[in-house]
């Protein structure tokens, strides 16, 4: 059942890059119902301009407190970025379903891709949380324009856990795309004993998805979209299956999370 949370307060803003934003929420009951992969829907405005709410992946979530991570790419963005600490927002959540834990014998990696980073970071938050043996199976693979967007993955590498950044221009890390780490972690690797999760731009989830199904990979990938309403009615975020060409599901509802041979991107 989806709930609507018509003040809650903004804890902390913190101003990563000249784009990039985490912010902070305080809200109990949403902190207690979020799992990795649910994300939270924001109106940015008091009045009705701009009308849609801005759907947000969690980033991490601690006690009562929770963070989302963004960019400034719209006037929705800008509003949301404008806001400080003791603001409060409309917000319904928690929304979306979450990611299946890997087997107990299996290995975790981790594709991320600029602003898909969050919904990773907490997924790997719970995972090493239930099971601290995990630590040894989980590899984070964090792809990233440029050095200017290394916030986007610095929490993520404090970690205690395998971590390997690429960047697109070589400025920071390994030069070249997070697919291409990918491909030389399962080239190493047994795949019948690893799971993939990935979040990021639909141009390399289309190559994860490519490579974790010529590879027969389990892999799960999260899907970003405009999601409208967030609460199904709309239609205004659907992805075509494989079941058929005619059908079609919601990343708001049946989503955002998907095994990767379930949808065509």
């Amino acid at each position: 059942m989806t709930i609507q949370h018509p003040s809650v307060p903004i804890a902390q803003k913190e101003k990563l890059s000249d784009d990039l934003f985490r912010m902070s929420f305080r809200s109990p009951v949403i902190a207690a119902g979020l799992k990795p992969g649910n994300f939270v829907h924001i109106r940015v405005a008091a009045e009705m301009d701009p009308l849609f709410r801005r759907a947000m992946s969690v980033h991490s979530c601690d006690g009562d407190i929770f963070r989302i991570m963004f960019r400034v790419v719209g006037r929705g963005t800008r509003l949301l970025s404008l806001m400080d600490k003791g603001d409060s927002v409309d917000m319904l959540g928690p929304l979306g379903n979450t990611f299946d834990p890997p087997g107990s014998d299996e290995i975790a990696i981790m594709v991320a891709g600029g602003t898909g980073v969050p919904p990773l970071h907490f997924l790997t938050n719970k995972l090493l949380g239930d099971d601290p043996g995990i630590r040894d199976r989980v590899i984070f693979l964090c792809g990233i324009s440029s050095e200017r967007d290394y916030p986007l993955a610095e929490s993520t590498e404090k970690l205690d856990i395998a971590f390997r950044l690429s960047s697109d221009d070589g400025s920071i890390g390994e030069k070249g795309f997070v697919t291409q780490l990918l491909e030389s972690e399962l080239n190493q690797r047994d795949r019948d004993k690893i799971r993939v999760y990935s979040c990021g731009p639909d141009v390399m989830l289309r190559e994860v998805r490519r490579i974790c199904i010529e590879r027969r990979v389990r892999c799960q990938i999260s899907l970003e979209g405009n999601m409208p309403c967030g609460i199904g009615t709309c239609l205004g975020c659907v992805v075509r299956t494989t079941r058929s060409e005619d059908e079609f599901d919601r990343i708001c509802m049946e989503g955002p999370i998907f095994n990767c041979d379930e949808v065509v991107i």
